[in-house]
């Protein structure tokens, strides 16, 4: 079988056409959660979140900023206009 060869100098990732085009999971959240705890936990704003309004709730509170930094997110879509 006949390999391709990359004819663009850029990798596959940072063409545009392969952007994802669902909203992060849950299951997705929760892991880039607990990917962003373990690199930050030991920071003042976590620690002043979790001393705010727990553990639980924080996490919660994060994910949901986590979802609205994804684009294809509903959290991010505006609509066009009223309806007609």
């Amino acid at each position: 079988m006949k390999e391709k060869k990359q004819l663009d100098a850029e990798p596959a990732w940072l063409d545009p056409r392969n952007d994802r085009k669902a909203p992060f999971s849950d299951a997705e959240l929760n892991v880039l959660a607990d990917d962003f705890v373990a690199g930050m936990a030991d920071t003042k704003a976590w620690k002043d979140l979790i001393a705010e309004v727990g553990q639980p709730k924080a996490r919660e509170v994060l994910k949901q900023r986590l979802a609205t930094q994804d684009a294809n997110s509903l959290t991010n879509w505006k609509p066009d206009g009223p309806l007609p």
